[in-house]
């Protein structure tokens, strides 16, 4: 919104603002010293200068000329004796009148000539009631908007929405000057052609009105994408200006007329084309804080300007007519100052602590800078005009302009002193404000960042309590990590479904609680109570919420001005470009720290399996484990039993990690111990399971095939705990099995079920027999199109090559498997021990 002014559009402005202040403080003094130092006889009147004659326009009730009989459209010959020819020869006559005087006055009413004659009275008795409800009200209503103005405009002047505000509120002051009866008596005195320069005053108050709720709370993209267009069609009416000047210039009646109509039925359109703006606006607030604003200033608008214009205004403009009670309708444009007043102190409309904070001699200094600058300008400037002997007007402007700009630098440094002298703290806090912004690029630390924030937001902004929250990746609830001004572990959590919490993940900007708070559920509402929090910052990471900074009140209950909640809505995006990084760091910490874990996983993993296959007379055995990205729980081992018997045992371990190589670790050295002290297959499982049971965790278990071959008796002893099947080829029969003995996987129950479940079967083989145990990496390898290798296709290599040596067999099956696979990652460790006997 903001953008640079120059020197002179800065000195328009400001010459503006004080033409127009002057103006109304003239007019007020003229019509004070009227009300004082004039009687009055109680007619409005306009002066004909075609037919050279006064005609009434209006009778005030209960006064002189009422009393007497004076009626709306009787026109004025003479007043007492004398001729009137002139407007300003009657108002000097008027003028010269005192209390108690005997005023005599020839009218003409339809075809007669009547004498009425009556006693001047005292103007305050006489205009009472316009007084009350016309004159002071329409006073407040000016000053009051030309003083917001001008404040706004001081604090703001680089902002481009106040200086639409301070337009819109100085044309306001000067169109409501005349409709609500102010100066009149100076316009007695002013040249007629300065009247000119007033005209343009409405289309420009109602135009800048549309123009400001066109880019408040937020500008509109149809204005913002076609702005010249519609600067054109807002500030259009003005062009009724040129037939106006025609008509005053050639005496035409239909001139006033033109202004009356042609300007009341189209401002008012405009006027209601800003409302329906301005409720768009509300309805598309980015934020309930603005939105709450936008709320008051529409409510206000209507309540005072709206129902003044349709109950007073525009029934008196278009038909004529007085509505019961309208000159009470005049009191309610107290309310729009009122309004405004009122967001931009207590909602932070504008941060005015120009005016509050730096007292009553903050204040006069700042006006003595400013008036003193301006008087060495115009000085400067006319030295200058009377040592070059000029005359023009032009060159007057031009040398007033460039003395201004050439002195200006002066007047800033004069003032900045001034702002140091009297308010310290605020260049103190821009300079903290600087030096937070450099520190917080370079933080990538958490903790650190944490740290930083509390000490700017404590230290710096003076907020008490900051609370820290991020969310919980096991609960998925926001939990309080870092406080100051409270206990962080006893700070209640919020969930995701919480309603201020909703309001965050949606809004993804600062929230202001103090609006919010009205709309919460009592638990909710006493929870955020416990936090005393005022503001909420979301913390984003990816565009998802992952944490909330709260903050409570500044000291001493200060309340957070709108340059406050500015800069917390920047600062929040530059928190969490810092907070991403800071846990893209300790993201790639964790993964550092998880590289490290899956190579001691592995390490451990290749010590359990085997390094070489064994030589066993009888017997051709080859196995492989080949391990996919991540450390698996594969396992296959050799066994040694105590009555000369060769054992194969092949596993899996739920999981992967470290954990699932240490169980597969300890797996080995339980089975390995185990099979030298047992001569049943089915009661050296049952014992691994009984002790993998008390070490186990819940969540884990072991599948597990265990088969013992007897090579002189050519037998085999097999028993399975939950693991695949084992695939047998008999090479009498050309065929080949699945053997699937029943069990359940191991460390899943302590002991009474899972012996009962377990079954140990036996079978003879003979030469040329092959056995295959492998692990699901091998039957669920999925190709591109996901479809898995399955254990037919197993069967299939091994009837087709069953003539092949152990070592062949488990390379044309990896191959294979390879060959399906194609380019698709594998996804678990893919083990496979064949043995053939010989």
């Amino acid at each position: 919104m903001s953008q640079p002014l120059k020197i002179w559009k800065i000195s328009l402005l400001l010459l503006l603002g004080l033409l127009v202040f002057l103006f109304l403080a003239a007019s007020t003094v003229a019509d004070i010293y009227w009300t004082f130092a004039n009687p009055a006889i109680g007619i409005t009147y306009e002066f004909d200068p075609i037919l050279g004659r006064i005609e009434v326009v209006g009778v005030e009730p209960d006064s002189p000329a009422e009393t007497a009989g004076l009626r709306t459209g009787d026109v004025i010959l003479t007043y007492n004796h004398l001729p009137v020819t002139s407007e300003k020869g009657f108002d000097r006559a008027l003028q010269s009148v005192v209390v108690g005087q005997t005023v005599e006055l020839l009218i003409f009413r339809g075809q007669d000539e009547l004498k009425i004659s009556f006693l001047a009275e005292n103007p305050l008795k006489v205009y009472t009631e316009k007084i009350l409800l016309g004159l002071l009200p329409g006073a407040f209503f000016c000053y009051a908007l030309s003083l917001i103005a001008i404040f706004v405009f001081f604090k703001k002047i680089q902002d481009r929405m106040a200086n639409i505000f301070y337009l819109m509120l100085l044309f306001w002051a000067l169109a409501m000057r005349d409709t609500l009866g102010m100066g009149s008596k100076l316009d007695a005195i002013l040249p007629d052609w300065l009247e000119w320069l007033r005209w343009p005053s409405w289309p420009l108050a109602v135009g800048a009105f549309l123009h400001f709720c066109l880019i408040f709370p937020a500008e509109n993209k149809a204005f913002q994408k076609h702005y010249a267009l519609f600067l054109i069609l807002i500030y259009l009416p003005l062009i009724l200006l040129i037939p106006k000047i025609y008509a005053e210039i050639t005496q035409a009646r239909w001139g006033e007329k033109l202004l009356d109509y042609g300007w009341g039925i189209w401002l008012t359109l405009n006027f209601f084309i800003a409302m329906m703006v301005l409720d768009h606006s509300i309805r598309r607030a980015p934020n309930p804080y603005i939105k709450k604003q936008a709320q008051i200033m529409a409510l206000g608008t209507t309540l005072s300007l709206l129902i003044w214009l349709c109950y007073a205004f525009l029934p008196d403009l278009l038909f004529d007519a007085k509505l019961p009670y309208a000159e009470f309708a005049a009191l309610l444009l107290i309310l729009w100052p009122v309004t405004l007043a009122y967001v931009i102190v207590k909602h932070r409309f504008m941060d005015i602590d120009v005016i509050v904070k730096k007292g009553v001699a903050y204040a006069l200094m700042s006006g003595f800078v400013v008036a003193a600058y301006f008087l060495l300008v115009l000085g400067v400037g006319q030295l200058v005009l009377f040592l070059t002997d000029s005359q023009s007007r032009l060159v007057t402007i031009i040398a007033t302009l460039l003395i201004a700009a050439l002195f200006n630098p002066v007047k800033n440094r004069v003032q900045n002193f001034v702002d140091r002298r009297f308010y310290p703290n605020r260049f103190t806090y821009r300079e903290a404000v600087r030096s937070f912004r450099h520190q917080l690029v370079n933080v990538v630390d958490l903790e650190k960042l944490i740290e930083l924030l509390k000490s700017f937001l404590v230290g710096t902004m003076r907020v008490q309590p900051v609370v820290w929250y991020m969310r919980q990746s096991a609960t998925a609830k926001l939990t309080a990590n870092a406080a100051s001004g409270l206990d962080a572990a006893a700070l209640p959590d919020f969930a995701a479904e919480d309603k201020a919490i909703k309001r965050l993940q949606e809004s993804r900007q600062l929230v202001d609680l103090s609006l919010l708070k009205e709309h919460l559920a009592g638990d909710e509402k006493n929870r955020w109570e416990r936090l005393q929090a005022e503001l909420a910052l979301p913390l984003l990471s990816k565009g998802n919420l992952v944490g909330m900074l709260t903050l409570g009140m500044k000291a001493g209950d200060e309340s957070y001005y709108k340059e406050d909640l500015e800069l917390l809505a920047t600062m929040g995006d530059q928190i969490n470009i810092s907070l991403e990084n800071a846990l893209l760091t300790e993201e790639l910490r964790e993964q550092d720290r998880f590289k490290k874990e899956l190579e001691v996983a592995r390490r451990i993993q290749l010590s359990s399996l085997p390094q070489a296959d064994p030589q066993i007379p009888g017997l051709d055995i080859s196995g492989i484990s080949i391990p996919a990205l991540e450390v698996g729980g594969d396992y296959y081992d050799y066994l040694d039993f105590a009555d000369g018997r060769f054992g194969v045992v092949i596993g899996d371990v739920s999981g992967k990690g470290t954990s699932a190589a240490l169980y597969m670790s300890q797996l080995k050295g339980m089975l390995q111990v185990g099979a030298k002290h047992h001569r049943s297959v089915k009661e050296l499982v049952v014992e691994v399971n009984a002790i993998t049971y008390q070490s186990i965790t819940a969540q884990s278990f072991i599948t597990l095939m265990c088969a013992a071959f007897d090579v002189a008796s050519r037998r085999l002893s097999l028993v399975r705990a939950g693991h695949l099947p084992l695939l047998h080829y008999s090479a009498t029969k050309k065929t080949c099995q699945q053997l699937v003995p029943k069990g359940i996987g191991v460390g899943l129950e302590n002991g009474a079920l899972f012996k009962a479940e377990l079954e140990e079967i036996e079978l003879p083989f003979a030469a040329g027999d092959v056995f295959l145990f492998y692990t699901d990496g091998i039957t669920e390898a999925r190709n591109l199109a996901g479809r898995e290798f399955e254990t037919d296709v197993l069967a299939r290599i091994i009837q087709e090559n069953g003539w092949e040596n152990a070592l062949a067999l488990r390379e044309k099956i990896i191959a294979q498997v390879h060959q399906f696979a194609a380019a698709a990652s594998p996804q678990d460790d893919m083990t496979l021990v064949v043995v053939k006997a010989n």
